[in-house]
């Protein structure tokens, strides 16, 4: 009788740790979806931010476009103001000698 006690106390001690491993390994896999749940939600966000800094990246290289254009038009009046300038004072120094001969020619 001694022997077969030995043997069922053995049998309940092997059953007895492999149902702390069960539910050490139920508790694992529980812990592992709540990582995995949280995971996946912290992707999304980050999918979303994703999304939103491209969004982001094309407007502010749109309005990068949008103003060197706007630059560049400013640089070419600029120049042409420069050379308009030129001939209007070229115009007015030829006004100015004519009004210069027309006052010699008076005296």
């Amino acid at each position: 009788m001694e022997a077969e006690t030995q043997v069922d106390g053995g049998v309940h001690e092997g059953v007895d740790r492999l149902v702390a491993e069960i539910d050490r390994a139920v508790g694992l896999i529980e812990q592992l979806r709540r990582d995995n749940a949280e995971l996946v939600q912290q992707r999304q966000a980050l999918q979303s931010e994703v999304t939103r800094l491209e969004n982001e990246l094309v407007t502010s290289r749109s309005d990068r476009d949008r103003l060197q254009q706007v630059y560049d038009e400013n640089a070419t009046l600029i120049n042409n103001k420069v050379e308009i300038q030129n001939k209007i004072e070229v115009m007015l120094s030829r006004l100015d000698a004519l009004n210069q001969e027309e006052t010699n020619a008076d005296n």
